[in-house]
């Protein structure tokens, strides 16, 4: 590097210091820490290396598998609209003046920033099967009561709404800024050759959003795979795992259970299972944009 350039980088490595130290005090120490103890019969009274005998139990676990299905039949529904509600949204408003705009982003922020047992008391004051407000409607109808959380068929479609609506407010605000770098000019010249809304969006807003797209899917996959605060506050895992996620269930084998080298083992697994999901993504997608 020329003297000038070496400077700038030295200061570069002085600013980012702060933030390497944290990152290795509160992330990188306790990722490799949790490796190491997921060999081991971690509880409060001991701490014994037992080897793979942890591994070896979780593949052989029922409620491991029960909450793997859940867990990605949450991903299944939340990754899709996550990903393509927010830009949709995001298209219709494009045309609108500012104030519009900034009114509906903010009151679709608005569930991301209030506090989330705030936000599931009043799900289940609506939802509750027996004193909720959806049922004293039906019962005042004459119809039967409706109980959405006793089969998985049902509680987990309505927890993935719940946990879409909370954080469509982020991404509509992401793909509102990735929108209005766009130059309008494009729209203009795609009008006067008599293109639809729908040739525009498909043509041109798609195209020019694929990195934004891209980041968002990667981040709502993660996201998607480590939900915890809805289901554990709404349902508890149940009925019987079925609407339990991993995070749910490492939550609970450590404190709840006592086994933290168990719980640790289950951690390493969703770790690896998130970055092979995470690194597909980032391969396909980027195939996509070089031949695009």
């Amino acid at each position: 590097l020329k003297p000038l350039e070496a400077r700038k980088a030295k200061w570069g490595y002085v600013f980012l210091l702060p933030w390497l130290v944290l990152f290795c005090v509160f992330y990188a120490y306790p990722l490799v820490y949790g490796i190491a103890v997921s060999f081991t019969d971690f509880t409060l009274n001991q701490m014994k290396p037992v080897g793979f005998a942890n591994y070896v139990a979780i593949f052989q676990d029922y409620a491991f598998w029960r909450s793997l299905r859940a867990m990605l039949c949450y991903a299944a529904l939340i990754i899709p609209l996550q990903v393509f509600l927010p830009l949709l949204m995001a298209n219709v408003l494009r045309p609108h003046g500012s104030k519009f705009n900034t009114l509906t982003k903010m009151l679709a922020y608005l569930p991301g920033v209030t506090c989330s047992v705030a936000l599931i008391l009043s799900w289940k004051f609506i939802l509750d099967p027996n004193m909720g407000v959806i049922n004293g409607i039906l019962k005042t109808l004459g119809m039967e009561k409706v109980s959405l959380f006793t089969s998985p068929t049902t509680a987990i479609p309505v927890l993935s709404l719940m946990i879409v609506l909370g954080g469509l407010g982020a991404n509509l605000i992401i793909y509102c800024a990735a929108l209005g770098a766009i130059p309008n000019d494009y729209y203009e010249a795609a009008m006067l050759d008599g293109a639809s809304r729908r040739h525009q969006f498909w043509r041109i807003t798609i195209p020019l959003l694929n990195p934004t797209i891209i980041y968002v899917l990667i981040t709502s996959t993660i996201g998607a795979l480590q939900i915890f605060v809805i289901p554990k506050l709404m349902t508890a895992g149940g009925p019987n795992y079925s609407t339990s996620t991993l995070l749910m269930l490492i939550y609970d084998t450590a404190f709840s259970g006592n086994q933290f080298g168990y719980a640790s083992a289950l951690g390493v697994i969703l770790f690896v299972l998130t970055g092979i999901i995470a690194i597909i993504q980032f391969r396909v997608t980027r195939r996509d944009t070089v031949e695009y």
